[in-house]
């Protein structure tokens, strides 16, 4: 596994790191319980692993015939970051739960 840092694939990196923090993904909203403050920052740290696999890293195997295994990287790291968006859509809805509950 090795890291290619083009412009295009660095440019793609950022964005998709500012479109997340500008949806507010990286700031645990006030008033949440540390269990789901907790929460909050694995499913940043997902979205963000899932950024990097998505973006910059490459895989190279064999050593005659070498074939690049990109298109897993990419799969795997489209996955992780909508597992991230949902993870995080699901603790915004459980700490509503919570405020109106009044616990």
């Amino acid at each position: 596994m090795e890291f290619t840092f083009s412009p295009v694939r660095v440019g793609i990196l950022l964005a998709l790191l500012a479109a997340f923090a500008c949806w507010g993904g990286y700031f645990v909203p006030d008033g949440a319980p540390h269990q789901l403050a907790k929460a909050w920052f694995y499913s940043a740290l997902f979205f963000s692993l899932g950024a990097v696999s998505a973006t910059i890293t490459d895989h190279w195997i064999g050593n005659l015939d070498r074939s690049n295994l990109r298109w897993l990287y990419v799969f795997l790291g489209v996955i992780c970051m909508g597992g991230g968006l949902v993870y995080q859509h699901v603790l915004k809805e459980r700490m509503k739960i919570i405020a109106e509950s009044g616990y």
